[in-house]
């Protein structure tokens, strides 16, 4: 069975300006599991799905899915 996803995210290099199409420009590194965390270098992501056609920083798209997760909560 073959399914269609809505929704494809796959990591690519980072953008030459190091902008993400949100329009951020994250840091080179950040502590990807919190204070206590090592710090990661950011990684990239390309999002295709019939409304966004974008690359965003990792850094985004961990806001956009809280954010999502918490409307999720509030609306039900």
């Amino acid at each position: 069975m073959f399914l269609n996803a809505d929704l494809t995210i796959k990591q690519v290099e980072k953008p030459f300006n190091n902008w993400c199409c949100s329009g951020h420009n994250p840091p080179e590194m950040f502590k990807r599991d919190g204070e206590d965390g090592i710090e990661e270098p950011t990684r990239f992501f390309e999002v295709v799905s019939k409304d966004i056609n974008g690359v965003f920083c990792e850094i985004c798209l961990i806001i956009a899915n809280y954010v999502n997760s918490q409307n999720k909560k509030n609306f039900k």
